[in-house]
């Protein structure tokens, strides 16, 4: 039980690393550029997928929680 229960984490969390390289990779890559391929980088977010997300959704909280306390104080003065 445990063990799929953190193998379907495992993907589940590689999947969203896989679509933030892309919309990364789909930010970065010039006009005319075909077949962009990330490399190393696919190989990586899929071993440290979990790791990645926790990274990422922690970081968005942050971001998110300092712009609510900028408007806080903004709506104050």
């Amino acid at each position: 039980m445990s063990e799929n229960l953190i193998i379907s984490i495992w993907i589940l969390s590689a999947i969203y690393c896989l679509y933030k390289l892309y919309q990364r990779s789909k930010a970065s890559s010039l006009d005319g550029v075909t077949g962009y391929t990330p490399g190393l980088e696919l190989i990586m977010v899929i071993i440290l997928g979990p790791l990645l997300a926790i990274i990422d959704m922690s970081l968005t909280w942050i971001r998110i929680y300092k712009e609510a306390e900028e408007a806080r104080r903004r709506s104050d003065k």
